[in-house]
């Protein structure tokens, strides 16, 4: 009996390997089959060895579904004595202190779950140089991957064995262990979009979806399949301090739990409560995001929607406790109404004007640097994939704007905007022209920053947004102008079914400078402007160590004449540009027509065509002269009633829709009209 004393009991540990070592056999042949076999497992036998980014990415998705649930079934199973009582009874019978009977169960799940991880990583260095291996790696992506495979099984196990020590059921354990590792991002995600809807200003992020993801355990284990998406060492960190803490947890509700606790849904009652709270709110947050998405701006769906959601999440919860379905009890009703009330209060306090988020702007003195536009988040977050910038193309210090004017421009668009706060009826036309998505950032002087993000209706405020918009710094950014930079290796110039390249140095920077002064120098209507823009153009990066060339894209605009004249004198021009003789015909009808048709044809131009034509009210004309002057004034299709729509039948089978305007019509083009 001296060895039970300690926490090491041998005998509780060779009894759970007799019994559960089929667990460890599994994951053994899984991670030895998903990750050195995969290695000499080619479909083709005369391919190339290639490099291996990351081990997580042999094997597909099955070896981070070995990795993501046999430590939570590991946990299921040697933690069952808890969940069953006449396991219970004999466990606890035993001459054992519970401390050493818990920590004889964890030794044996990570003899079981350590040696198989450890033993494929050993088996995968050492098949490293054979020949037949199809993957190039080094002992660094081997220790890596051994390291992060063996702290999320640490942690998978122990959280699993965590929620069995609190719950009473081992179906109920398996189905909260996964659901407790996914609720964060669940949380996050549901509160944003809860937030967007309803705070006015609510700025979300660019990578909100890749931030929620590492949020949870079992779907940042799932990414790992991507090789671009790795276990930092700041999370390695985080995950093993957490299991520390879950395991010092589980030693001290382990003590507390009492036996006859096995077959109830909840071990603690005074867990209960929480239980039933966190299922009312996830359920009212479920309900309130899909009432708002249906029936938006309808306050009595809206309240309908979180009194159903908090209905659904009560019952559920109460016939989970009770293990029965019925709960009707004279202190229900009482019950239920103060969590309806002070959830519904949870999620409506954080929405209103009390906490001032909406109207606040910051004061002048209290600003150092500020930024506006559309690309914060591309400009300060890294990219992710090897097609996405790996790390920032500018620093915060070069993103933000430390002239005086410019903050004072930023400020007092930010303050008409949450003055006169343009409503949805602007937003649902966020397609017309002009219109966009800001987002405003503040470096105030505490060393914090302020974010907020507004959509800018097409009218209404010009000034403001000419203050900023005709700022050089504005433009850097909004247009991304560092991605004209040395790493720029040739271009590729397209319109339609014409494209040519460029790739001699000299014209390559030639060009690069040419177009920044263009952006640099584009006044507020030609960043506004309508016209269909003459070609687009693709620069090429030179290729990084790995073969991947970053592809980015900029618009040939009307308004660049410099640039013209340039393309024009290299003879690129008109190899490029649209001419009269590439069209067939071009048809035009003036744009009315979407009152007299229903819902689902007001989307399909060709409709309004057929109507005019029926009307008599459309011109067709082959004429070189006419159709010359249609594209040069030609405009993206707006679909503006008022406006004429022209059907562009090119002579290579091609048909566009495009738009002009009153103004845009020569005499030729009139004379045209029926």
């Amino acid at each position: 009996m001296t060895r039970s004393r300690f926490f090491f009991n041998s005998s509780v540990i060779r009894q759970n390997l007799r019994q559960h070592g089929w667990i460890g056999i599994i994951y053994t042949l899984g991670l030895m089959f998903f990750l050195p076999l995969q290695m000499f497992l080619s479909g083709n036998p005369n391919a190339e060895p290639e490099k291996a980014e990351s081990l997580f990415g042999i094997g597909g998705d099955m070896q981070v579904f070995f990795i993501a649930t046999l430590p939570v079934v590991a946990g299921l199973f040697l933690f069952r004595f808890l969940q069953s009582k006449p396991s219970s009874d004999l466990w606890h019978s035993l001459p054992l202190r519970r401390e050493h009977l818990l920590a004889a169960h964890a030794w044996s799940g990570l003899i079981l779950l350590l040696l198989p991880v450890w033993l494929t990583a050993a088996v995968t260095a050492i098949v490293a140089p054979l020949d037949g291996n199809m993957y190039i790696y080094q002992g660094a992506e081997v220790w890596e991957w051994c390291l992060t495979v063996t702290i999320l099984t640490l942690f998978l196990f122990v959280f699993t064995a965590f929620v069995g020590i609190c719950t009473g059921q081992t179906i109920l354990q398996g189905v909260v262990v996964y659901i407790l590792l996914v609720l964060p991002s669940a949380l996050l995600m549901l509160t944003g979009m809860h937030l967007n809807r309803y705070l006015y200003g609510y700025s979300g992020g660019y990578n909100d979806e890749y931030r929620m993801v590492n949020w949870s355990p079992v779907l940042q284990i799932v990414r790992l399949s991507n090789a671009y998406d790795k276990v930092s060492t700041g999370e390695k960190w985080i995950y093993f301090v957490i299991t520390l803490l879950v395991v010092m947890l589980s030693f001290v509700l382990y003590r507390k739990r009492h036996s006859e606790k096995a077959g109830q849904a909840i071990a603690f009652t005074y867990f209960n409560p929480l239980f039933k709270a966190g299922v009312m709110f996830c359920t009212m947050l479920v309900s309130v995001s899909y009432f708002g998405n249906v029936k938006p701006q309808q306050t009595g769906w809206l309240i309908g929607g979180c009194i159903a959601g908090a209905l659904i999440g009560y019952v559920v919860a109460e016939m989970i406790i009770r293990k029965t379905w019925q709960i009707m009890t004279r202190r229900v009703f009482a019950d239920f109404a103060a969590y309806t009330i002070l959830l519904g209060l949870l999620l409506y306090v954080p929405v209103t004007g009390i906490t001032g988020y909406e109207s606040r702007v910051p004061a002048a003195d209290k600003v150092t640097a500020a930024y506006a536009g559309s690309n914060f988040w591309m400009l300060t977050e890294p990219g992710q994939g090897p097609m996405e910038v790996q790390n920032r193309p500018y620093e915060e210090k070069e993103v933000f704007n430390e002239d005086k004017s410019y903050i004072e421009a930023v400020r007092k668009l930010h303050q008409a905007l949450v003055t006169v706060r343009p409503g949805e009826e602007e937003r649902s036309l966020g397609n017309s022209i002009g219109s966009r998505e800001f987002s405003f950032a503040y470096q105030l002087k505490n060393g914090r920053q302020l974010l907020r993000s507004y959509w800018i209706p097409s009218a209404g405020f010009e000034p403001e947004l000419k203050a900023i918009m005709e700022n050089k710094e504005f433009k850097r950014n909004e247009y991304m102008l560092s991605r004209l930079g040395d790493n720029v290796e040739s271009l590729r110039i397209s319109n339609k079914n014409k494209a040519i390249s460029i790739s001699d140095p000299q014209e390559v920077k030639e060009f690069k400078e040419i177009l920044k002064r263009e952006i640099l120098s584009m006044s507020y209507e030609d960043q506004l402007d309508n016209r269909v823009s003459k070609a687009s153009i693709q620069t090429i990066g030179k290729p990084d160590e790995r073969g991947y060339q970053l592809y980015y894209g900029y618009e040939w605009k009307p308004s660049y004449h410099e640039l013209e004249g340039w393309l024009a004198e290299k003879g690129y021009a008109d190899k490029i540009r649209t001419q009269a003789q590439d069209v067939e015909s071009a048809e035009i009808i003036k744009d009315g027509y979407i009152d007299k048709l229903d819902a689902a044809s007001r989307n399909n131009i060709e409709r309004y065509f057929d109507l005019a034509r029926s009307e008599g009210l459309a011109a067709v004309t082959k004429d070189k002269k006419i159709i010359g002057d249609i594209l040069g004034k030609e405009r993206y299709y707006s679909g503006r009633t008022g406006e004429y729509v022209i059907k562009m039948k090119y002579k290579y089978g091609e048909v566009t829709y495009i738009s002009l305007r009153k103004q845009d019509l020569t005499p030729a083009i009139k004379s045209l009209l029926p």
